[in-house]
């Protein structure tokens, strides 16, 4: 599994023919929305139904996939994105079908999970989950990343691939790299601060879709890789970019949230995104309607953008309040922002999974100032807690000075007069430490 691809990829999709068909009526025509049961990739359509999985290549018939017997006829869910498929069953214990875009003949499955790079014992996702799908960035689909500099660092041969969740209240969103440990703990801030609630959730070739309960959409690009987690293999960079070329350090801050346009007429809580197109740019969304779907491209932000595809198939989700204006700040969930402090020295607003946080500064004589500062989780490999313990919890940080404070007497000592300073925090349920400085900030509520 997460191999680099060595053929295949571009061979014309097929099924064997001793696949048994699918009973007449059991299935759609067609899927155009990726859903819990029903998903499909640049070259096939796949739907559970009785715990079996069946496959078509889209206008052919469905045929009912042979199964590995630890799993058959249990499945409940799946997803599929580029060459790979995750099924979960009803324990929700995780399995991935590898060479999804090549022939039926090839397709494989397997039951490992996690560290060392996809080799783990296997992983079983936990409850709470209220929506989750496969994500699957490539260079053989996608060539390579578009950064938020605009410059295109390249793809790893083995891929990039994420389940992502959606958990109960709808605003945390986490997700699982079959290279990472077995356990909870990377997660994304979502939409307004983490404060957003959510009611679904889709993904694909790393970019997040989520809606509201009254029609908000956002969209994220986001993954592993592209987003700072990766200093083993990949380089990074707060300090501007643009225009250095593709060989240049990966541009950070990661992308943040895109308030998508509403769409002027009835929806469902059914949401899809697939890709299209190279360098991670564009995306196809969707939206179930009544008797069709909504779809746009992730790019086209104005209002009017959406249009409606007939299908006459049945609604697919729930149908969802749409009132035309912005909703998408009622209902808030409480922020989870905290406080460390020490002689001196403040840190204010700093959320696990919602970066930046503010670092203010207090020097005798002088007037206070604040600086940013930006922090990501740290590459594992041992499992452990999703949120605050008395493990330090390791953060890749930067500490970014406005242009404005490059004289203060702080920058000038501590920082070298420099506008980006890398640091690495360390976080407990009780204290913080940037420990490059030497400072060590205690939890104040």
């Amino acid at each position: 599994m997460g191999q680099p691809e060595q053929f295949g990829v571009d061979q014309p999709a097929s099924l064997p023919a001793s696949w048994p068909a699918a009973a007449r009526g059991l299935l759609p025509r067609r899927v155009y929305l990726r859903t819990a049961t029903e998903t499909f990739n640049r070259k096939y359509a796949f739907a559970v139904r009785g715990g079996e999985i069946y496959a078509q290549v889209p206008g052919q018939t469905w045929r009912r996939m042979p199964l590995p017997p630890c799993f058959d006829g249990r499945l409940k869910s799946i997803s599929a994105d580029d060459d790979e498929m995750i099924a979960l069953d009803g324990a929700k214990r995780v399995f991935t079908m590898d060479n999804a875009s090549k022939s039926g003949a090839l397709f494989n499955w397997s039951s490992r999970w996690g560290t060392p790079f996809w080799l783990g014992p296997g992983y079983t996702l936990p409850d709470g989950i209220v929506a989750w799908a496969w994500s699957v960035v490539s260079p053989q689909e996608d060539g390579r990343y578009t950064d938020p500099a605009g410059n295109h660092p390249p793809i790893g041969g083995a891929k990039v691939s994420h389940i992502w969740a959606l958990r109960s209240g709808g605003r945390r969103l986490s997700f699982w790299d079959p290279w990472l440990p077995l356990d909870e703990s990377y997660g994304i801030c979502g939409p307004h601060r983490g404060r957003f609630k959510a009611v679904n959730l889709s993904a694909s070739g790393s970019t997040i879709f989520v809606i509201g309960k009254r029609g908000d959409m956002f969209t994220r690009v986001y993954d592993f890789d592209l987003s700072g987690h990766d200093r083993f293999f990949d380089k990074y960079s707060y300090a501007d970019q643009r225009g250095k070329g593709d060989n240049a350090p990966i541009q950070l801050p990661a992308f943040g949230w895109v308030h998508q346009p509403k769409i002027a007429g009835p929806i469902t809580s059914a949401i899809s995104i697939h890709k299209v197109g190279r360098d991670t740019i564009h995306r196809t969304l969707r939206v179930g309607g009544i008797g069709g779907y909504w779809e746009k491209d992730i790019t086209q932000l104005r209002p009017g953008s959406w249009r409606f595809h007939h299908t006459g198939l049945p609604i697919q989700g729930r149908r969802l309040p749409n009132p035309r204006r912005d909703t998408s700040r009622r209902g808030l969930g409480r922020t989870k922002e905290l406080r460390f402090v020490r002689p001196g020295a403040q840190i204010l607003g700093y959320d696990l999974y919602c970066t930046p946080a503010r670092l203010r500064i207090r020097e005798k004589g002088a007037r206070p100032y604040t600086l940013i500062l930006h922090h990501v989780d740290g590459l594992r490999q041992q499992p452990r807690s999703a949120g605050f313990d008395d493990v330090p919890r390791e953060q890749y940080a930067d500490i970014q000075v406005p242009r404005t404070l490059l004289g203060r007497r702080f920058v000038r000592t501590r920082l070298g007069g420099q506008r980006f300073t890398d640091v690495t925090l360390e976080v407990t349920s009780s204290e913080l430490q940037i420990k490059e400085l030497g400072w060590t900030f205690r939890r104040r509520r």
